[in-house]
């Protein structure tokens, strides 16, 4: 079973940091800010932040880690453990509380929101049932919820701090499977973005030495739309690496047509259902990994800025 070696954790860890560290010198920044969300990924980003912080103080550079707890109606042992990790790893906090925020928003606007959104579908002839209905709902209420935590959160205390760099705390499986939040939970550095959740960063968690609470935790996002991130991918970290490297290896493009998933390969010890499931979550979420898509000067038949005469 495949596994990271103590060597090449010690390995990514190094670089991890040490890019951090020099990226923060040339682009003169002082701070560093991570949401604390009592999660591995944020804890994994705290101990590495921290790191970065000690490299730049035995070169007499000022760097400071700041990790922000924003809880927004979230579990109580979500605060306990994003402080812990603060702590933990010696960053300053800050706690913003979104709650009384996302009341305001949900009472005033998502109701007349919501209804004008389902009359356009209706007209479309693209009404969804009520269960799928029920569930766009969630999923767009917990984006408000990340989204609040960016704009009034992370970016805002960068901001504020003069010369603040939010990181990223996402990994590889959730990238895989479009599970972010555009504009949301996506910061400005990411150090653990290409490394996988199951099968990587539970062992990076535990040479950082992050709380073993934290890392025997069930993963959630903390945005109270199912019952933690497994229930709504549908398949554990571990399962879910193992089969989009297997289906990769067999020649899956994750970015790729759909049409991919007429003749999907079958994965040993897995119930097919399960694979097809994931494979159709990856390439639904192709257009969010893309980003924002410009078209070119050349696509719009205008010229190229040296050839135009001024």
């Amino acid at each position: 079973m495949y596994k990271l070696k103590q060597e090449k954790i010690e390995e990514l860890v190094t670089r991890a940091t040490e890019s951090l560290y020099h990226y923060c010198v040339e682009s003169n920044l002082h701070f560093l800010v991570t949401g604390s969300s009592g999660g591995l990924d944020s804890a994994i980003t705290l101990g590495l932040a921290e790191r970065a912080c000690k490299l730049a103080e035995a070169d007499n550079y000022k760097l400071v880690s700041v990790g922000l707890i924003m809880p927004c109606h979230s579990k109580l042992d979500a605060e306990r453990l994003g402080r812990e990790a603060i702590q933990k790893f010696n960053a300053k906090e800050i706690k913003i509380d979104l709650s009384d925020v996302y009341d305001f928003i949900e009472n005033k606007y998502l109701n007349p929101i919501e209804s004008s959104v389902l009359a356009i579908r209706r007209e479309a002839g693209l009404a969804p049932d009520d269960q799928t209905l029920a569930w766009d709902q969630k999923i767009a209420h917990g984006n408000i919820k990340a989204r609040s935590r960016m704009m009034l959160g992370t970016y805002n205390v960068a901001r504020l701090l003069g010369s603040g760099l939010v990181l990223s705390t996402d990994n590889q499986s959730e990238c895989w499977m479009a599970f972010w939040t555009h504009h949301g939970d996506v910061g400005d550095f990411g150090m653990i973005q290409e490394l996988l959740k199951g099968l990587e960063l539970f062992d990076v968690a535990r040479f950082l030495e992050v709380p073993a609470e934290i890392v025997a935790a069930k993963p959630d996002d903390g945005l109270a739309i199912a019952g933690g991130d497994e229930d709504q991918l549908g398949a554990t970290y571990p399962n879910l690496d193992t089969i989009m490297i297997s289906l990769i290896q067999k020649g899956f493009d994750v970015d790729g047509s759909r049409e991919q998933l007429k003749n999907l390969p079958a994965i040993a010890g897995f119930d097919q259902k399960v694979v097809e499931s994931l494979a159709r979550r990856c390439l639904n979420g192709a257009h969010k990994r893309r980003g924002c898509l410009n078209l070119s000067r050349k696509e719009l038949g205008v010229e190229d800025f040296k050839e135009i005469t001024l």
